[in-house]
């Protein structure tokens, strides 16, 4: 079974145990605590995936670093992820709970890269804009792209909205060819 499959497999357990507490908000907090240590510790993520150390070691090390900084359910839930083996995948089934949990919610993300800095006024406009376009709660990501001439490439799931000026070139490039430069 491919690690995707089994790090989904997972992540709906994990759903099942948020919606279980009655507590989804503290623990959704308490597993982005741990997935902020993982991302920011190589350190962690090597000694989880060695299959040299033992299984009581490894719930030792978790327990003593997210002591009072998680609840008992994330507590268990590690614990059981290492009694099966897969601590190696905690942070792709971490990464496919919060992507289950914004579907639940109506939550989609979208990566958005400027040629410049928008204003706050812009981004704002932008997300409006964005929602309205998919009919659902945006968290949106901007970043800067030195290769972009001018404007902007969105990026929802497997769409790409391409409003740069390269882009926007290559269309009028397309309708002169073939004489049909008028807007209709």
């Amino acid at each position: 079974m491919s690690n995707l499959r089994v790090a989904k497999r997972y992540a709906s357990a994990l759903m099942v145990l948020a919606d279980e507490s009655k507590n989804t908000e503290a623990v959704a907090g308490d597993l982005l605590t741990v997935q902020s240590a993982l991302k920011a510790s190589k350190e962690l993520r090597t000694f989880l995936a060695s299959p040299v150390v033992s299984k009581e070691k490894k719930k030792g090390v978790l327990a003593e670093v997210f002591r009072k900084k998680v609840g008992k359910e994330v507590e268990g839930y590690l614990s059981a992820i290492i009694d099966k083996g897969r601590e190696g995948l905690l942070g792709e089934i971490l990464a496919e709970y919060f992507l289950l949990r914004d579907e639940e919610l109506g939550i989609i993300s979208v990566d958005i890269r400027t040629a410049t800095e928008f204003s706050q006024s812009q981004e704002k406009a932008l997300t409006k804009q964005l929602e309205t376009f998919t009919r659902k709660k945006v968290r949106v990501t901007f970043s800067l792209d030195t290769m972009l001439k001018g404007g902007f490439v969105a990026k929802i799931g497997d769409t790409t909205l391409d409003g740069s000026i390269k882009r926007q070139l290559e269309i009028l490039r397309g309708r002169l060819k073939n004489g049909s430069a008028s807007k209709n």
